[in-house]
């Protein structure tokens, strides 16, 4: 039976003259059945996930993995807002995968899944000065917020980074000439790499001023 190639998995571990030193071979949920080199060991396995020698569990940033199973030791923390199964990596390794896991709310720090499950912030309250204070002097948190509409989404980014310019879709922060701006992104709940963005999006960076300064990062202002 010809084996399945799984999504973005790991396949080989080459030196810089291309000798390869390690061939992965990786079974439906990740067990790794190729023995490691002492000398060259590459314990990189699911996109995100890295595993630990001793106890054969696969550390996927915010829970561990057991291959064996194909879940996770512990619930989901957003409970059945993440699906009926708790416990599942993703529906089907084949053409799914989880990389970092889960999304985080920028008004509590929660994690919470998909971008749908974000609280609505309006203008005017509590919660708008909160995200606005957020993305001007904290924005290396990656801080994901909602609200109502696409202009309501562009009010709160001029709110906290009033000059910051707009390319188009998809252009890449890389490409931006002072490593500051924003982009309008659809919902990728079909893409393979940020499913969990499953409502149309700003996408947001600035790193102007350096890295460490105040306000520095990126982030998402996601809207219906």
């Amino acid at each position: 039976m010809p084996s399945q190639i799984r999504l973005a998995a790991f396949r080989e571990l080459l030196t810089e003259d291309g000798t390869i030193v390690w061939r992965g071979k990786q079974q439906l949920w990740g067990r790794e059945e190729s023995a490691n080199d002492d000398n060259h060991p590459c314990r990189l396995r699911f996109p995100g996930q890295y595993e630990d020698a001793e106890s054969g569990l696969y550390y996927n940033r915010f829970r561990y993995y057991d291959c064996e199973t194909g879940q996770y030791l512990c619930a989901d923390p957003i409970g059945l807002a993440g699906g009926l199964n708790l416990y599942q990596y993703a529906p089907n390794p084949l053409s799914w995968l989880d990389p970092l896991g889960l999304l985080r709310c920028g008004l509590t720090g929660n994690e919470v899944g998909d971008a749908s499950n974000l609280p609505v912030i309006k203008p005017g309250s509590k919660e708008w000065k909160q995200a606005v204070d957020t993305m001007r002097n904290n924005g290396s948190s990656k801080p994901n917020f909602r609200v109502a509409d696409k202009s309501t989404a562009e009010s709160l980014l001029k709110d906290s980074k009033p000059k910051i310019p707009e390319y188009p879709e998809y252009f890449g922060s890389k490409n931006y000439p002072d490593k500051t701006g924003f982009e309008h992104h659809p919902n990728e709940s079909h893409t393979i790499n940020a499913p969990e963005n499953n409502l149309p999006h700003i996408k947001w960076s600035d790193y102007g001023s350096g890295k460490k300064a105040p306000g520095s990062g990126k982030g998402h202002i996601f809207y219906d």
